[in-house]
């Protein structure tokens, strides 16, 4: 695209719409801001803007102008964080036991509750009912009444909210924050006879969507497909991506198509084209036209509703809406100021959605194909149809993932080397999925037929899923552990920007700057590399009813965890691999009952004591006895189990700096060491309330 600047007005206020959102929810104290002193702002930057161009302006001077309408959007995103005010609503916790409340998100099955979440519409306190909406993540105890929930089921419950906690160990996921910016700020755990049934309060449209989506889900099932099969083919049709199982999405993320498995752009592009081949004869006049694009939309959205609006669907579908009005203008279209609008469009919806990482990787890979697409494919002239399109694909996916790579390793931490060869099998048998998916649904009252469509679609989604597990057996199928924080990330994206040009269009002057920028990229890499090997630490790690003690020595480590939480890879995985990546560390995992050691992190431990470079220390547990014949001196404690320990005695028999308590003690004897430590005054760390204890060496 040539087009100007100028030429792009929603591109324009995209740019000054997100940095204001982005200012408001990261200081909290320009968040606080009154709506209407912004308000009051926004209307003196309008008149200053129109007195300037009615009395002052010229051509010369028009960024005077500009720079007002760019303050006013930006002022415009302050606002957007300030009405939706996703900060937590004022409730005393533990004031309050009963509830009354709606469920607003369709109930999840898990193997021991049911999850959703509650709209909080009334606390009811000693008789005194206190009107306070407000969101909270509830956790019903799986039973069969709580399997027969469903989205807008009025209940009346008791249980204590409590604030889900932040991250407390290095780089671990903030589900808090995760919750927070869905306005969901509370956790509650009910128990079967804490709760009964009202009467349904629901939103009808998603009433409904929720419903027919069920109903295909049982067309689905009723058809042929089952396991595997009928879990991607939910989620590549419906969006509804509950049924996968972890190992079947990880062979989809090995294969860099795991995008597949979420109803994006890809498929509503697909129905779209669809469609728009099938009413190609509407384009004679303005009126035809006029029709096409409201049968387009209406069957667009039609679609939206059956998978249930989930809100990849909602992005997809209004990302196409936008792409389909703009037909109608007469005007040469942009496409980038065309896909700002659609984003703008979301971000007043819900300014929060800035930071979903499916939000922000449908919109890098759509910029991707329409940036990068066409110089790819330019690199060769083929002649032959088939190879052709072939090589049309491949030049989509990599376009595509120039778009996202950066954010998908910041996120994932993982690379798909073969993505370019997978994509090959994975477009084609898309639109296969998604064409057999559709005339399934619309023969879904034919029983002969729909069996028969069944079976292909079957068939289709089995080769996909054998196609995809194979990817993992390939050699260098991967690159794993990526290291992306933020500051790379944004280097990354604007070399990727600069060497496109500079490549494909021979525009040599940006060679000076993206030699600049390179540069940068490796010192950040060398940076990385040169503290992993000078770190040496130790760290008591924060996981509930766990111990995890890590003993690290430049780029080698060892893991000591009691038998339990070995045997639990994927909590290990939650709590501990973004920090693990990020120390550059492999996993080495042993268990702590026991003796160990390891010359290569200089680390001795005989199941009590032990030493780790020039510090010594010593682990109380319920199996380990701490008395000894004769004093010892250590730098600090580590106590954990259930037994209680008297500090004073302890005290009599080992000279000690601190004593650190970790996250497998329970809470009363938390109370009790944190009381004897302030008594003997002595410095205590408690993990379970302070986070991760690390001590650089």
């Amino acid at each position: 695209m040539n087009m100007s600047w100028s030429a792009r007005p929603f591109v324009r206020i995209f740019v000054f719409l997100v940095p204001g959102i982005l200012l408001a929810y990261w200081v909290p104290a320009i968040s606080g801001i009154g709506p209407l002193y912004i308000l009051s702002s926004i209307g003196v930057l309008a008149v200053s803007g129109y007195a300037v161009y009615k009395l002052n302006f010229s051509w010369s001077r028009r960024w005077i102008l500009g720079s007002i309408l760019g303050f006013s959007v930006f002022l415009m995103g302050i606002l957007l964080v300030n009405l939706t005010n996703s900060r937590q609503p004022e409730i005393s916790l533990g004031n309050f036991e009963t509830f009354m409340g709606r469920v607003i998100e369709e109930p999840v099955e898990t193997a021991e509750t049911v999850r959703t979440v509650i709209e909080i519409r009334q606390i009811i306190n000693n008789d005194t009912v206190i009107m306070n909406p407000g969101r909270t993540m509830a956790y019903f105890r799986k039973d069969s009444l709580s399997m027969q929930l469903e989205y807008g089921d009025m209940i009346v419950f008791q249980g204590k909210l409590t604030v889900p906690e932040g991250p407390k160990n290095p780089g671990e996921f903030n589900y808090a924050e995760f919750l927070a910016l869905q306005n969901v700020h509370y956790i509650v755990f009910i128990s079967g006879d804490n709760w009964s049934l009202l009467g349904t309060s629901s939103n009808k449209l998603k009433s409904l969507a929720i419903k027919a989506r069920k109903y295909l889900l049982n067309v689905l099932k009723g058809n042929g497909l089952a396991g595997n099969d009928y879990a991607v083919a939910a989620a590549i049709l419906l969006g509804y991506d509950q049924l996968l199982e972890p190992e079947l999405e990880q062979n989809y993320v090995t294969a860099g198509a795991m995008h597949i498995l979420c109803v994006s752009g890809l498929h509503v592009g697909i129905i779209y084209l669809v469609l728009n081949f099938l009413l190609g004869f509407l384009r004679r006049n303005k009126l035809q036209k006029i029709i096409k694009v409201i049968l387009l939309l209406t069957m667009i959205w039609f679609y939206a509703l059956l998978t249930g609006f989930s809100p990849s669907v909602q992005r997809a579908s209004l990302m196409i809406t936008i792409f389909i009005l703009a037909t109608l203008s007469s005007k040469q279209k942009d496409v980038y100021n065309t896909l700002a609008a659609s984003a703008i469009i979301l971000l007043f919806v819900d300014p929060f959605i800035i930071f979903n990482v499916g939000f922000q990787l449908s919109y890098t890979a759509v910029l991707g194909i329409l940036m990068f697409y066409k110089p790819i494919a330019g690199i060769f002239f083929i002649k032959n149809p088939v190879v052709r399109k072939v090589w049309e694909i491949v030049a989509v996916s990599t376009a595509a993932q120039l778009g996202t790579f950066p954010l998908a390793a910041h996120y994932f931490h993982f690379f798909p080397t073969y993505f370019w060869l997978t994509n090959i099998f994975i477009f084609p048998l898309s639109f296969a999925i998604v064409g057999a998916g559709m005339l399934l649904m619309a023969a879904s009252w034919l029983p002969v037929i729909s069996n028969l469509v069944g079976i292909i679609l079957s068939g289709f989604v089995y080769l996909l899923n054998f196609i995809v597990s194979t990817v993992k057996f390939l050699p260098y199928h991967g690159i794993h552990d990526l290291y992306f924080p933020w500051s790379k990330v944004i280097l990354v994206y604007a070399l990727i920007l600069l060497l496109i040009p500079l490549i494909f269009k021979k525009r040599f002057k940006i060679l000076f700057p993206a030699l600049v920028i390179l540069l940068l990229v490796i010192f950040l890499q060398t940076e990385h590399k040169f503290r992993i090997l000078n770190q040496e630490k130790l760290v008591v790690y924060s996981i509930n009813q766990h111990s995890a003690i890590d003993f690290i020595r430049q780029d080698e480590h060892v893991l000591l965890v009691d038998s339990t939480l070995l045997a639990e890879d994927h909590k290990l995985e939650y709590h501990l691999s973004n920090c693990r990546i990020e120390w550059g560390l492999e996993k080495n995992i042993e268990s702590i009952e026991g003796s160990f050691l390891n010359t290569e992190v200089n680390l001795f431990y005989d199941g009590q004591f032990g030493a780790f470079g020039d510090h010594t220390f010593m682990r109380i547990d319920d199996k380990i006895p701490y008395r000894s014949k004769n004093p010892v001196s250590v730098n600090f404690i580590i106590i954990s189990g259930k037994r209680m320990i008297d500090i004073k005695a302890l005290a009599e028999l080992v000279d000690f700096e601190f004593f650190v308590i970790d996250s497998s003690v329970p809470h009363w004897k938390q109370k009790k060491l944190m009381k004897q430590a302030k008594e003997m005054q002595y410095k205590c760390f408690n993990v379970n309330e302070q986070g991760a204890f690390v001590l650089d060496l």
